[in-house]
């Protein structure tokens, strides 16, 4: 298989990487692309309402993944009940949210049953410009075989997102004249391209100055004497209206307690997060475990049926029924993931290693991982690109993320300063690869060929 070529080799002389990528076009179904759009409102909206409730998420959803990964999920959840207690400088709030799918082929026989959500990832959703640039090559390369290569204005549409929370903030605070937005980075990162594409849009199109700082060096920032305005430079004056993170999702992103110091800074700041220490936990699987328990989602979602076809099946480990769970997963290992609150790719388990976790897991640890059923899509075929070689030709399966842009107001339901759906991304990977992240080394950027 692809990931078998060991992607994270060293890169020698070489100072650039290109992504890698999916030759042709991947095919999709028509039927289930649209649906996907379809469901980008109805979770735009879904994130803020339980956001707004902030007793489910903090003291009912998450409150076991806390205790079962106190050094990462426990963190966030202080960090919560603190801009809790003190109250929040800044109500608008920016979800940058791409929620991703597989087509679902249950035991590899019949039709395709439809999508199933694989995950929401409201923190540091990455690769909107990257699969803008793949939607383009393949159209160049194909467009005239291949007719039905949907439009993908994913660049767009989230530079838009962040250019218009950053003119929110400028109608906040009128006389704050030098204002930046700020993309937090990790040290050394490796993935620049695709920032530095949003970066350029967001300069070119909207004139909004983009300033790159690690959750380190936001550590030192100070805030403006008579409100709570992030100084990012005391000398210049410089503030940072909007605060986007592409790092901050991972434990290794906080290595020490400075980088959590950073992270709170910004936190307890007037600047419009994207996303802010709610949205980020709303991603945690646990959240997306508990939002399938009978009669939850209703309570907030006016659309929660069609909201609940796109669920798979997710299982608890921390609730009375938690030894059957794990019999059954133990039974049929094939059929399961477990799945830690991780994000970035590389975390889940499964087979051999979903069998030894289960058989070792401590009560403690057990509210850290939910189960769920692992989704079985169907193949197609693909000719994978790595450093300018094929290197593999086979097949494949894909995974479809559809990128979701919300302003709102914690203030006030009726203020949307902005929902929409702005574009998608499709990574491909060959078959024998269970996990998905491009960046982690295992997936490849294509785009969907309507079919």
């Amino acid at each position: 298989g692809a990931r078998e070529l060991d992607p994270r080799q060293p890169l020698g002389d070489l100072i650039v990487e290109p992504a890698p990528f999916s030759l042709f076009p991947t095919e999709f179904p028509q039927s289930s692309f649209e649906t996907a759009y379809e469901l980008g409102k109805p979770f735009n909206a879904l994130v803020h309402n339980v956001c707004s409730q902030q007793d489910w998420l903090l003291d009912e959803a998450i409150v076991n993944a806390a205790q079962g990964d106190p050094d990462f999920t426990g963190r966030l959840v202080s960090l919560a009940r603190d801009v809790e207690a003190k109250g929040r400088a800044q109500n608008l709030v920016l979800g940058l949210l791409r929620s991703d799918y597989m087509l679902h082929k249950p035991d590899g026989t019949g039709d395709v049953t439809g999508i199933l959500q694989v995950e929401l990832n409201t923190i540091a959703s990455s690769f909107g410009c990257l699969s803008t640039k793949i939607s383009k090559m393949h159209k160049a390369l194909h467009g005239e075989v291949d007719t039905n290569l949907p439009p993908n204005s994913a660049d767009e549409g989230i530079a838009k997102g962040i250019a218009t929370a950053y003119q929110e903030y400028q109608k906040q605070y009128p006389d704050s004249k030098n204002v930046a937005v700020v993309m937090v980075v990790q040290p050394g990162e490796t993935n620049s391209i695709d920032q530095r594409d949003l970066e350029f849009v967001l300069k070119t199109k909207y004139g909004v100055p983009v300033v790159r700082k690690t959750l380190a060096e936001l550590a030192k920032c100070q805030y403006r004497a008579n409100n709570s305005e992030l100084l990012l430079d005391g000398d210049s004056g410089l503030v940072a209206g909007v605060v986007y993170y592409r790092a901050g999702y991972t434990p290794d992103d906080y290595p020490s307690d400075t980088e959590w110091k950073g992270r709170s800074t910004v936190e307890h700041s007037s600047a419009i997060k994207c996303p802010d220490v709610f949205y980020h936990l709303f991603g945690a699987k646990k959240v997306q475990q508990e939002l399938t328990r009978p009669g939850i989602l209703a309570k907030f979602s006016t659309e929660a049926t069609l909201l609940e076809s796109c669920f798979a099946k997710l299982y608890a480990l921390d609730d009375e029924n938690y030894e059957d769970v794990i019999n059954m997963a133990l039974k049929d290992p094939h059929l399961f993931v477990l799945k830690p609150q991780r994000e970035g790719g590389g975390n889940n388990l499964y087979d051999d290693d979903l069998v030894k976790a289960l058989r070792t897991i401590t009560k403690e640890e057990r509210g850290a991982y939910i189960i769920m059923q692992k989704i079985q899509p169907p193949s197609t075929t693909g000719v994978l690109i790595r450093r300018g070689k094929i290197v593999y030709n086979g097949d494949v399966v894909c995974e479809l993320g559809v990128f979701g842009i919300s302003l709102r107001d914690y203030s006030s339901s009726e203020n949307i300063a902005m929902d929409e759906v702005v574009g998608h991304i499709l990574r491909t990977k060959s078959v024998q690869t269970d996990e998905g992240g491009v960046a982690a080394g295992y997936a490849f950027l294509s785009s969907p060929k309507l079919v």
